[in-house]
């Protein structure tokens, strides 16, 4: 399964971004999330990648911006996104 992310994954596009993709993460056991276009991220945003990393057995990121990897560190949720440097 993959997932490809927008410019923004903030409170104000997560609830969208949750029903697009919510039934294809259910079934899936290994998960690609591009993350190439991504420029913007929250709390919120954080919060729903982690929902889907936790669903997926296996994870790998693809083009992992500097917002997200920071907004990761910066929270304590680098391991728990499974985000490498």
């Amino acid at each position: 399964m993959q997932i490809k992310l927008g410019k923004s994954l903030d409170v104000s596009h997560v609830q969208q971004a949750k029903a697009d993709w919510e039934a294809k993460v259910a079934d899936a056991s290994s998960c690609v999330i591009d993350a190439s276009q991504l420029s913007r991220i929250d709390g919120a945003g954080l919060q729903l990648l982690l929902a889907w990393v936790l669903t997926c057995d296996d994870v790998e990121w693809l083009n992992v911006p500097d917002c997200l990897f920071i907004s990761a560190q910066q929270t304590g949720m680098t391991t728990l996104l499974k985000l490498h440097s």
